[in-house]
């Protein structure tokens, strides 16, 4: 894979072992923005994560709070530019219409950071809201 379809990511692979890699860089889907990764929060839930202590798909590339800069708009985004800065949190994004969302638990199971995948891999693409 060439670099400019690629990216640089430490991903875990089995629980406490890492490797150095180049990933896909993916379009982003309809309603989702691309970000250029310039800095992220890398926590206890995503050490956790790479011990094996969580049941996850391997590989992950830990990291889950993200700030950068959008890439790329999906078709259906409105209201956010490519350039801008944005940061992107745990949740990772609610619908708003789910039997968790409207019972206030946006950080309901398959929503939140640990399943989502990491950011830390220098692209990252998250639901336009907010």
């Amino acid at each position: 894979m060439d670099n400019a379809s690629t990216y640089q990511a430490v991903q875990a692979v089995a629980p406490g072992r890492l490797e150095l890699v180049r990933k896909p860089i993916r379009d982003s889907e309809p309603s989702e923005v691309r970000l250029r990764v310039e800095a992220c929060g890398v926590c206890h839930s995503d050490s956790a994560t790479v011990e094996g202590a969580f049941p996850i798909d391997w590989p992950r590339v830990p990291g889950h709070e993200a700030v950068g800069r959008i890439d790329a708009l999906g078709a259906q985004v409105q209201g956010w530019v490519v350039g801008q800065r944005v940061g992107v949190g745990f949740l990772g994004g609610s619908c708003g219409y789910c039997d968790y969302c409207r019972a206030a638990d946006q950080a309901a199971p398959g929503r939140d950071g640990l399943r989502l995948g990491g950011s830390a891999r220098g692209r990252v693409s998250t639901q336009a809201k907010g």
